[in-house]
């Protein structure tokens, strides 16, 4: 690679240890993906402070002992536990440790509720799959998906190689989705957008798909959905939706002006199989509910309060929403923390719901609407699950049964 004077400076030892290591790191990775050079980024993602193993703590410390400071905003993600009642002192010390390194613990995997969204073209280092996909996809924001630990690398010195979805053309859809005869009330339900990112993901694996044939109201939210799906099945970091993101106002846009290396049809039967997978249970008797796989929005919570309409939660049923903390203060201004915590809501924020440790609560036989969560869960809590729309979480949570019978991928 062509390393800029500043590059070589700080692969010299001139921004201290910590900036060194992470170069040298980031250079190597460059010169693997045979990158020209390195790119600034304006802000970044990190999955670090995650605490899964001693590594992390190793890391972080050695960082720490070498001086580490972030070169450019950077946020951490959804960490292994909720920190505002947390008893568990590695976790919250982990996390410490890059708070001082000038990381905003803003723990969430939806960091664009947090602070201001990215623009259009700003480059970034980002972890957490739904996160990225939904920057570059949605913002059209420019990231690779970083792992660990290379993202906090990228933080460090505010700095990654040109290589992947950094450059334009690297960024055009190679596989055109086209929706088949679908029932038109399906194209505007949330579940759809679910077990379609589901199913795509399994046919795509890492090429950018681009899906046509989405109506025009659909909203942000369902793209965010189907994003996150999505890259759950399948090593996906972008899509276009034509006539909807901001790289793909035309089909020739999306493909940058070539042909579609391939096609792949979405039909009725396709979906009704795949949401239908996605529930895993032998009939045991419902204990929980569990939403926010991404965390949940400002608006999923209003949609919340509206399927209440008033009822309470019933004691035999646990309902947990997960959601980033700055999402929790504007629900406490508005007052509709209270509101839903009376109703018997219990808001999680911090962390992710399907990873071990479960949360207090989420045993036994659990409800969700995200496919991501129904995906992920069973092999990691061990719990068996069922699949379901918003609706039927709400109506199930509030008569303390599975409400099953209407599932609407069921008739057309």
């Amino acid at each position: 690679m062509r390393l800029a004077a500043k590059d070589r400076d700080t692969l010299s030892g001139a921004r201290g240890e910590a900036a060194q290591l992470a170069m040298r790191l980031l250079v190597a990775v460059g010169e693997a993906q045979r990158a020209s050079r390195m790119i600034d980024i304006a802000g970044a993602h990190v999955a670090a402070a995650f605490d899964n193993s001693q590594a992390n703590h190793d890391f972080a410390q050695r960082l720490a002992a070498g001086g580490a400071r972030v070169e450019v905003p950077t946020t951490l993600t959804a960490c292994s536990t909720d920190t505002r009642s947390s008893t568990d002192a590695p976790a919250l010390a982990l996390i410490e440790l890059y708070k001082g390194m000038g990381c905003e613990a803003e723990l969430t995997c939806a960091p664009y509720y947090s602070r201001n969204e990215p623009g259009f073209g700003e480059q970034l280092a980002w972890c957490e799959s739904s996160a990225v996909v939904y920057a570059n996809s949605v913002l059209g924001a420019r990231t690779n998906r970083y792992v660990e630990f290379l993202d906090m690398c990228a933080a460090i010195t505010g700095r990654v190689p040109e290589t992947g979805l950094h450059i334009a053309e690297n960024r055009k859809a190679a596989v055109l989705c086209k929706l088949i005869d679908l029932p038109p009330k399906w194209l505007t339900a949330d579940w759809f957008f679910q077990a379609l990112g589901i199913f795509l993901g399994r046919r795509v694996g890492d090429a950018i798909p681009a899906l046509g044939g989405l109506p025009a109201s659909t909203s942000r939210e369902q793209l965010r959905a189907f994003g996150s799906a999505l890259a759950t099945t399948g090593s996906v970091n972008m899509y276009h939706a034509i006539g909807l993101t901001p790289e793909a106002a035309t089909q020739e846009a999306a493909f940058q002006g070539d042909a579609p290396g391939s096609v792949i049809e979405v039909r009725a039967a396709d979906l009704s199989e795949t949401a239908a997978g996605l529930t895993r249970n032998n009939g045991e008797p419902l204990q929980a509910v569990c939403l926010g796989a991404p965390h949940f929005s400002l608006d999923e919570f209003a949609e919340l309060d509206r399927l209440l309409d008033g009822r309470r939660i019933t004691s035999d049923i646990c309902m947990i929403v997960a959601t980033s903390r700055a999402v929790l203060a504007a629900l406490e201004h508005a007052a509709l923390s209270e509101t839903l915590q009376h109703a018997g809501v219990k808001i999680v924020t911090d962390r992710c719901t399907y990873y071990c440790p479960a949360v207090d609560g989420c045993e036994g036989h659990v409800m969700t609407n995200s496919a991501k969560w129904a995906y992920y869960a069973p092999a990691a809590l061990g719990v068996p699950v069922t699949f379901a729309d918003l609706q039927s979480c709400v109506d199930s949570a509030c008569s303390g049964h599975l409400v099953t019978g209407t599932e609407p991928w069921a008739g057309q």
